[in-house]
């Protein structure tokens, strides 16, 4: 099949157009330009030429940029709804969209929720916990904090509880999934175990053979300044929008996954 992957450029759907091709698809990596378009269900139809499937995995943390606002709820929201009804039209029935387990009232969480609420029953929605391995943002920060001897962490995210999946074994399950003559409503794509971010910090230090290091809690006053600082200087995912997220957990129980066998542990593989 030849699969049209939105997003593919980013951390999840590269891993998606490499895991197609070792399942012996074709990924399309096709740009629409300016996206303030991808709200029209008109400008997604060319895109869809000689596709059989599509993967929605575009997404960000900060609800502007380059000029534009409100672009939390244009990229996971209107713009998946808007390629839904385009590939309705075409008569396209593979869609998988990518969204995310999260919790709050952050303007991220919102948009979330409204696209799964949108397309619920025009797609597979897919709602992975944190997503470690090679290439990822957050998973690359988390472990070079594993290296540091002082663990210097705000009392939400020690305390946020996390089931992080392989993004490897995200990635072939969405493939899977596309595949499936039936696929799933839903996918909530976790690993096998839950933990707080602070143990998951010490697990890939003791991986390295580093002894516990020392845990200290930042004041409220200095994790406020530093996320609005992150919302300044965008050089990272930490930033008001990663807070607020992480003051609730994003941990469910297991459920089978399309790939029909039990996922690895969030251990096994780089995580940078």
């Amino acid at each position: 099949m030849k699969i049209l992957v939105i997003g593919a450029g980013g951390f999840i759907g590269r891993h998606v157009c490499d895991a197609l091709a070792a399942a012996g698809h074709e990924a399309a990596n096709a740009r629409l330009r300016p996206v303030t378009d991808w709200e029209r269900p008109e400008a997604w139809q060319p895109l869809l030429a000689g596709v059989q499937g599509v993967v929605y995995a575009a997404g960000c943390l900060r609800d502007h940029a380059d000029g534009l606002t409100d672009l939390l709820d244009l990229l996971h929201h209107r713009a998946p709804v808007a390629l839904a009804d385009a590939c309705e039209a075409a008569g396209m029935r593979r869609f998988v969209h990518v969204s995310a387990l999260c919790g709050g009232v952050s303007a991220y969480a919102r948009s979330k929720h409204a696209g799964e609420i949108a397309l619920a029953g025009r797609a597979c929605i897919v709602r992975p916990s944190l997503v470690v391995g090679t290439g990822g943002v957050s998973s690359r920060m988390l472990d070079l904090l594993a290296r540091l001897p002082w663990l210097p962490l705000p009392a939400e995210v020690a305390r946020c509880r996390v089931q992080p999946i392989r993004v490897e074994d995200l990635a072939a399950g969405i493939v899977a999934a596309l595949a499936s003559p039936q696929p799933p409503a839903s996918w909530t794509a976790v690993g096998p175990e839950a933990a707080p971010v602070a143990e998951w910090i010490a697990r890939r230090r003791a991986a390295r053979g580093l002894k516990p290091a020392l845990h200290i809690e930042l004041p409220r006053a200095l994790t406020l300044m530093s996320a609005r600082l992150g919302d300044l200087v965008p050089l990272g995912p930490w930033c008001s929008t990663a807070l607020e997220l992480l003051a609730h957990d994003s941990a469910e129980p297991q459920t089978v996954s399309p790939l029909g066998r039990p996922l690895r542990d969030a251990m096994e593989g780089a995580w940078a």
